[in-house]
């Protein structure tokens, strides 16, 4: 069973990997639009290159954050609340919400991307 400090660390290693995905992400996206603006790409450059940005992320704020115990399950908070976390910074900024099919799929994929992050990330620190 968990003690009282282990809970703590549990709780804290998840939420600097939310901050660690959410600013990482921030950041990308905001060099990304920097870049357009000089350089014309089509739409269908852009959605892959916004998912790869977010995936990005979170594996980043699993890697960083995520030791020992409890991977998965650390790993795939971190990639579905800083999922939801950026669809809400997001929408605040455009003003509206964007697509609920499309949030959908990011929270699948940002679920599994950090449950496969967070294994990755204590197999690679495990040596």
């Amino acid at each position: 069973m968990f003690s009282a400090i282990s809970k703590k660390d549990f709780s804290f290693q998840i939420f600097k990997g939310i901050v660690t995905a959410v600013l990482v992400t921030l950041v990308g996206v905001l060099l990304f639009a920097f870049i357009l603006s000089f350089v014309d790409l089509s739409g269908a450059v852009i959605k892959p290159v916004n998912q790869f940005i977010k995936l990005s992320a979170v594996f980043l704020g699993c890697f960083f954050n995520v030791k020992e115990d409890g991977a998965i399950v650390k790993g795939g908070l971190i990639g579905l609340l800083s999922t939801v976390f950026c669809f809400l910074l997001f929408c605040l900024i455009a003003g509206a919400f964007s697509s609920w099919l499309g949030f959908f799929i990011d929270l699948l994929f940002g679920t599994a991307m950090g449950s496969l992050s967070g294994v990755i990330t204590v197999m690679a620190t495990r040596r």
